[in-house]
């Protein structure tokens, strides 16, 4: 009988001191520090930047030549065992950025928390973030409030003349320079095509690209010029002659296109084929822009006399008994350049219309940001809504 009256206070001991330790923590932070204890915890918004600002100190004040310690606990489930905790050392002079993970929006400011453990009165307030785990989807930026803080994918459409119909041919997201200066002359993209399309020929001065391809299946095509192309064998540093390389390429591999080589890639299966493109830093023309050229470029502005000749095109003939001719020099140059195409391209010729993802296209109004849109000149932030690049 002693032994479970024993057992039953020292339960009582830790309902207790749990209880009271709750009411400590929960009761105020007027309260808190008079007693010697903890902070109260802040509570954070979710899919927030903020700053955590260590200035320095008087040496009067007791947090002079310490270092601070600050402690987040973010309760999610994407967590291991529901949460995420950690503790920060910030040293004098320093300033700590962090991001607060999504959450439910029906739990928005009850599971994401921060505390100063030394009592420094270090307050996280919001900021940005300048690095790439700054940005974020446009879904996510709306929901944290951050205005311009991400990058809009554009998508591609054939558009059919005749029947009015739109159909994807895919879509491309990049960051370089502009909308992310740490990367200066380099950029990152994300390529995905759609089946039964191209991404059309082009090359890109002064870089490398690589890609890693993790869904669907393609064909990837590499055209180079005799003694540009490294090689690893034999007493030649280049491959002497003119080289054509095609591969398919599926999830899990890489693929790689030297600086000025021209280049191609397509859909070959029956799902969205979709790559992570890294152009590696070379002699950028400008520290804020990639630039690619597509075949449709040139020949767009090429003059009919020289096209027709290097093309091999003839007239239109209307010759008795003569099949019409309707690759001429007038339609290739009178073609769009185009970033997609699709592989119904033909004598009729497909156009091509770009707007950014989650928009509906409009062949009277293409563009991402579209020819009308009222806003694209607006500075929201340093970091733009719409890439510049097109890698």
């Amino acid at each position: 009988m002693s032994s479970f009256k024993e057992r039953l206070i020292s339960s009582f001991k830790v309902l207790l001191s749990t209880v009271l330790g709750a009411i400590l923590i929960l009761g105020g932070s007027d309260y808190a520090q008079a007693q010697g204890q903890m902070p109260y915890p802040i509570l954070l918004e979710p899919n927030t930047a903020y700053k955590v600002e260590r200035t320095s100190v008087v040496p009067s004040s007791k947090c002079y030549g310490e270092t601070a310690q600050v402690k987040f606990t973010f309760q999610n489930p994407q967590f291991k065992n529901g949460v995420f905790e950690e503790t920060y050392p910030i040293q004098e002079g320093w300033t700590l950025f962090f991001n607060t993970p999504e959450t439910d929006k029906a739990r928005i400011a009850q599971n994401l928390y921060f505390q100063d453990l030394t009592g420094c009165n270090l307050v996280p307030e919001k900021a940005s973030l300048e690095l790439l785990s700054g940005f974020k989807t446009k879904e996510e930026a709306s929901l944290s409030g951050s205005e311009g803080h991400f990058v809009v994918a554009k998508d591609y459409y054939a558009f059919s003349q005749e029947t009015g119909e739109y159909k994807l041919l895919g879509s491309l997201t990049a960051i370089g320079g502009t909308e992310f200066p740490a990367l200066k002359g380099a950029a990152i993209g994300q390529l995905i095509i759609q089946p039964d399309s191209i991404r059309a020929p082009h090359w890109h001065l002064k870089y490398n690209e690589t890609g890693y391809c993790y869904q669907g299946v393609g064909q990837v095509g590499i055209i180079v010029p005799g003694n540009t192309l490294p090689q690893e064998r034999g007493n030649e540093r280049f491959f002497s002659e003119p080289r054509v390389e095609e591969f398919f390429v599926k999830p899990g591999e890489i693929f790689h296109f030297p600086e000025a080589s021209q280049h191609y890639l397509r859909n070959v299966g029956n799902e969205p084929f979709s790559c992570t493109l890294f152009f590696a830093e070379g002699q950028a023309l400008s520290e804020d822009k990639l630039l690619t050229i597509t075949l449709q470029n040139i020949v767009g502005g090429t003059p009919l006399g020289v096209l027709g000749p290097i093309l091999v095109t003839e007239k239109d003939s209307n010759i008795v008994g003569m099949p019409p001719v309707y690759y001429t020099a007038k339609r290739v140059s009178e073609s769009p350049a185009q970033t997609y195409t699709s592989v119904n391209q033909g004598p009729d010729v497909v156009k091509v219309v770009e707007t950014c993802s989650g928009e509906n296209p409009d062949y009277n109004n293409p563009g991402c940001p579209s020819l009308n849109d009222s806003t694209a000149n607006k500075s929201r932030s340093r970091f733009s809504i719409y890439s510049t690049l097109k890698p």
